[in-house]
């Protein structure tokens, strides 16, 4: 019933034409140490909608997934971090959830192996619901390390 409840609802969004942007991403970074860098990917969300968090049980809506392009000049310390959600049991999922909502940050710490500037590039997949639609979206990214 989840998959028959989300697949109409992908169906039907995609039968109105041009999808809504309700998230932007914005990316910058922070220097931490010498060699160490926060990349910060920062979302803004449209009001009445919601963007997933990494960590979502199976069987629900897709989770916020961060890709990295690997690259010899830097290494990706640990997973991203991300602010506390909201948690909220939503019906059409049957399911207790975890979402943002207006803006968020995650932050991908990472390691510089040379002294010489570089870039990162990847992919944010993730899904944004509001109360009639569900839509997945990918953000590409490419942000310079000095």
């Amino acid at each position: 019933m989840k998959i028959l409840t989300f697949t109409i609802l992908f169906s039907v969004s995609l039968s109105f034409g041009q999808k809504p942007e309700p998230v932007t991403w914005a990316t910058s970074i922070e220097k931490v140490t010498e060699n160490d860098y926060n990349i910060v990917f920062t979302s803004t969300i449209a009001k009445n909608w919601h963007l997933y968090s990494q960590y979502l049980e199976e069987g629900g809506p897709l989770p916020t997934v961060f890709t990295f392009e690997p690259n010899s000049n830097y290494q990706c310390i640990g997973k991203p971090s991300e602010q506390e959600p909201i948690e909220i049991f939503e019906e059409v999922f049957e399911m207790n959830v975890k979402y943002f909502e207006k803006k968020t940050v995650f932050k991908q710490r990472i390691k510089m192996k040379h002294n010489t500037p570089f870039k990162v590039k990847g992919e944010i997949t993730y899904m944004s619901c509001n109360n009639h639609q569900c839509l997945p979206w990918q953000f590409n990214f490419e942000i310079e390390i000095p």
